[in-house]
């Protein structure tokens, strides 16, 4: 039992700690809304309705937002809109 709750307190850390170097209003639209059928234009284009400065690219969308630059891929399936990178860190996936 303890091994499982250890288990899943690293896991929570490993998820927690490079979300909070994510600027948190892109988090917080990121996890809003889930959207199955969403393509790298749809995503691009909501990003920028919201003021984020995004551009669709072959299956992804930059995101620049103040001093970091961020990769986006849609989810399809799983919930989300999408998987996000930034460039000091690994994917990262916020469900």
């Amino acid at each position: 039992m303890y091994r499982c709750m250890n288990v899943f307190a690293l896991t929570a850390l490993v998820l927690l700690v490079p979300a909070g170097c994510v600027d948190s209003g892109l988090m917080n639209l990121l996890c809003s809304y889930d959207d199955p059928l969403m393509t790298s234009l749809d995503l691009a284009f909501l990003l920028v309705t919201h003021g984020y400065n995004a551009t669709p690219a072959d299956g992804y969308v930059v995101v620049v937002a103040g001093n970091s630059t961020y990769t986006l891929v849609p989810n399809g399936e799983q919930p989300g809109l999408a998987d996000i990178t930034d460039s000091k860190s690994s994917s990262l996936s916020f469900n």
